[in-house]
């Protein structure tokens, strides 16, 4: 979608690409953002849900225990390996 400026005249063109998450339905994650009894563990991706405020979000999997949970993409990283 295009917009113009007032002020200057000069066509705006608005982002239209949406962000895109990191991690892939099926990874395996670590969580570290400091939840008591999350910390460092593994979750397995298992869908990808638009941003929440705080980001990209994700529903996980324990891979221990199996509990889920949402996540935002900045709480998560790699966990290669797994």
């Amino acid at each position: 979608m295009d917009t113009t400026n007032r002020r200057t005249g000069h066509k705006l063109r608005r982002n239209t690409t949406s962000p895109r998450h990191k991690f892939p339905v099926g990874a395996c994650v670590f969580h570290h953002g400091g939840v008591p009894g999350v910390e460092g563990a593994v979750f397995r991706v298992t869908r990808l849900l638009p941003d929440g405020g705080e980001g990209l979000q994700y529903r996980l999997k324990g891979e221990r225990d199996g509990q889920e949970r949402v996540s935002s993409e900045s709480c998560l990283r790699p966990a290669h390996g797994h």
